[in-house]
């Protein structure tokens, strides 16, 4: 994903009713905090502009709004996917504007490539493996790849976490911002009116039967259910499964929407390779926590995602979604 500085659709006729509703359908069916779905698009010529809803924030998980980029983020993989599923080229501009957040171009005819197929046919099957995985480990070749399809995206990085002493040090920041957000009552308050039950219709939060009470899943999400672990029990647990940590060398808007995108792509490999995964960043709205993983790699980038990734015990129920019309932004700005 590169900038440009003009985008030139090599097609003058606008997007087809059916192509406009496989595109919404692919980012319709993009990862959110809380499955809040914040975003927006509006369509010329052959151009889509995604936009960034501010309406839907939880304001106690996500303060500074770095969840809701980083989803906006992930939408925008999805989007290119699409684009280029239809056999187009996609060119992408990143707008400085927190509510203009990029526009892709279908600039010229291009087939897409087996691995760009493959990852949109995994959009319809992706969703967040929240409660424990089988007890067997992800291959090393299938680590090498998940590494890969995140880092395929410049500038993010990504690096697995590895040895007793890196799950360690993980394990005792999730139980720290654990016990810190599980004693949080106005957050806990807030997390509670996201969370529904199997036989609510609302098209956004998320299952309550898809959470799980223990395990590094739920560490990942502390609702008022959650069981405080203990650091060694946690740190066994990192060490049995699969954690990919991913930051940017700048903290900010564009450094937000990169990581995003680069979770979306190694999360949609990962489904590809029938691999389940779920998110870690409520921890990571603790700026302490980001300092403390960050010092813990070496290095200077800004934490921005924590991945988990293993073999699936069982499906798990899928997240509602708003109606695709509802995507669209009638105000193109």
């Amino acid at each position: 994903m590169n900038d440009i500085e003009h985008l030139a659709p090599g097609d003058d006729r606008p997007w087809s009713p059916e192509e406009a509703a496989s595109i919404a359908r692919a980012v319709n069916r993009a990862p959110s905090v809380h499955n809040t779905q914040p975003w927006s698009l509006s369509m010329h010529d052959r151009v889509v502009d995604l936009h960034q809803r501010e309406d839907t924030a939880p304001s106690q998980h996500d303060p500074e709004g770095r969840d809701r980029t980083i989803s906006c983020g992930a939408a925008l993989t999805n989007l290119v996917l699409a684009v280029r599923k239809l056999g187009w080229r996609a060119d992408i501009a990143f707008r400085d504007d927190p509510e203009h957040l990029a526009s892709v171009a279908a600039s010229r005819r291009l087939e897409p490539g087996p691995a760009e197929i493959q990852r949109y046919e995994a959009i319809a099957d992706r969703a967040s493996h929240r409660r424990p995985f089988e007890p067997r480990p992800v291959s090393g070749p299938d680590e090498r790849a998940l590494r890969s399809a995140a880092e395929e995206l410049p500038p993010v990085r990504a690096r697995w976490i590895t040895g007793d002493a890196e799950a360690l040090h993980l394990a005792r920041l999730l139980t720290y911002a654990a016990r810190v957000q599980h004693a949080d009552q106005t957050y806990q308050r807030e997390l509670a009116s996201w969370i529904v039950q199997q036989a609510d219709s609302k098209p956004s939060g998320v299952p309550a039967e898809a959470l799980g009470e223990q395990g590094l899943g739920a560490v990942g999400l502390v609702s008022g259910a959650t069981r405080a672990p203990d650091e060694a029990w946690l740190a066994a647990r990192v060490e049995s499964e699969s954690v990919l940590l991913l930051s940017t060398p700048e903290d900010g808007l564009r450094a937000h929407l990169d990581a995003g995108a680069a979770l979306e792509n190694a999360w949609l490999e990962a489904t590809h390779r029938g691999l389940g995964a779920s998110v870690m960043t409520q921890c990571l709205q603790l700026g302490e926590i980001r300092r403390g993983l960050a010092r813990g790699g070496g290095g200077p980038d800004s934490v921005q995602v924590l991945m988990r990734f293993g073999h699936p015990v069982a499906p798990v129920p899928r997240s509602a979604r708003r109606p695709l019309e509802e995507i669209f932004d009638d105000d193109p700005r």
